[in-house]
């Protein structure tokens, strides 16, 4: 390391910034914390305009933007595939790649690999191994001084950049590993209170009913408006409790999906375009992105709209005045399998973070006259499809629900 320590007074500076590098390594616990601790340290370090971190998604079939504390949103438009150019040659030569020195690798890079160049302005590229494997890269733009990178700056990059990578892993393996644990605990907890909310019903339903039959049956009997008003609005809330009743017996009685072929894309159009012209009293817009048009998917198409309809209306109540609701949907490949992700993002007013760990518990609501089973329906119906939803505060403001459904197979897989 003497190689680039130089004089005292920069031996001091970067002895400094690896022990505050290596300290903020073991205390910061929050990936998007972690990731802004490590430009900082690499901007400390070479002074360079644009640092970007790159991360293997779970399928291993590209790397995508991982946003930082305070950086705006991620382009999921913006990824360098696995089996792209680019991957391949930083996997070959295990080494930084500096575009202003080797200009001509430009012409074996693919088109996606050019975009990501271009809009990033990368002139260093930057491998990040963990435990003996490749597992994302950082992009680093123009030095401030205008210079070339040298091989000072690689030097003292590599030394760097391989203590980060493994801290990067570990943390995304323990978020990883804390998301699985929760949707474990989760799944069971519905399980029980489904069990709990079903002898429930059934046991109030019952003299429900014959609440109800003998108001009514006295009902035509009394004549004074005060009394007739009081029954009226009595046999309202007897309603009102049956509905809450039938919403407790369909998320205990969920059933098994009956799986047909349609197409994904057409699903979600046609439950807009309902929602647009039977619910919307605000000034909301839609906001639709889909990777590939259509996406054929094997599934219950009845639940999934179901699942839809509570989201996207969960979003427009979240909305004040006016807004917009995106919906995004990028395929990708999970063990072998194609899956759908649906992201359904607003701009409304977000979710208390106390209120985020409660949001799948049947009953709890954040609506005055909700029953608080829609979610939890929901939850049920994607978790009997193989998949997983998630909901999570946007960084730019109002919410983001993930749904991760396999394609599953049908006759598009014969093509």
């Amino acid at each position: 390391m003497k190689q680039f320590f130089g004089n005292q007074k920069n031996r001091y500076d970067y002895r400094q910034i690896f022990l505050d590098f290596n300290h903020s390594l073991h205390t910061i616990k929050d990936k998007s914390s972690l990731i802004a601790s490590i430009i900082t340290r690499i901007n400390e370090l070479v002074h360079t305009k644009g640092i970007y971190v790159l991360w293997q998604n779970y399928d291993a079939t590209r790397y995508t933007l991982i946003n930082p504390q305070g950086q705006e949103e991620i382009n999921h438009d913006l990824y360098i595939l696995s089996d792209g150019s680019l991957i391949k040659w930083l996997q070959v030569n295990e080494k930084p790649l500096v575009i202003s020195y080797a200009p001509e690798y430009i012409n074996i890079f693919s088109e996606n690999d050019m975009k990501i160049i271009k809009h990033l302005n990368c002139k260093v590229i930057c491998p990040l191994n963990a435990n003996n494997q490749f597992r994302g890269v950082i992009c680093m733009g123009e030095r401030e001084d205008k210079k070339d990178y040298d091989d000072k700056d690689m030097e003292v990059l590599s030394v760097l950049l391989d203590n980060a990578a493994i801290a990067i892993e570990n943390i995304i393996y323990n978020e990883e590993r804390v998301a699985r644990l929760k949707q474990i605990l989760q799944t069971d907890r519905l399980s029980v209170i489904g069990q709990l909310a079903a002898g429930a019903a059934h046991e109030i339903r019952n003299p429900l009913t014959s609440i109800k039959s003998a108001i009514q049956f006295v009902q035509g009997d009394i004549y004074d408006p005060k009394k007739q008003k009081i029954i009226h609005s009595t046999l309202l809330e007897i309603n009102r409790i049956n509905e809450i009743l039938t919403g407790l017996l369909s998320f205990s009685r969920q059933n098994d999906p009956v799986k047909r072929e349609f197409d994904l894309v057409a699903m979600i159009e046609q439950t807009l375009q309902f929602i647009q012209h039977t619910h919307i009293k605000k000034q909301v817009r839609f906001i639709t992105k889909y990777e590939i048009n259509p996406l054929p998917i094997v599934a219950d198409q009845d639940q999934l709209k179901q699942v839809m309809i509570n989201i996207v209306l969960n979003a427009i109540d979240a909305i004040p005045e006016e807004g917009f609701i995106k919906i995004e949907v990028h395929p990708s490949m999970i063990e072998g399998k194609v899956h759908y992700h649906i992201i359904i993002t607003d701009n409304g007013t977000g979710i208390n973070e106390e209120q985020l760990e409660k949001l799948f518990d049947p009953f709890f609501t954040t609506k005055e006259e909700g029953t608080g089973l829609g979610l939890s329906i929901s939850y049920g119906i994607i978790h009997r499809h193989g998949g997983n939803i998630e909901i999570r505060n946007h960084p730019n403001g109002g919410t983001q629900v993930e749904i991760q459904l396999p394609r599953g197979t049908g006759n598009f897989d014969k093509n």
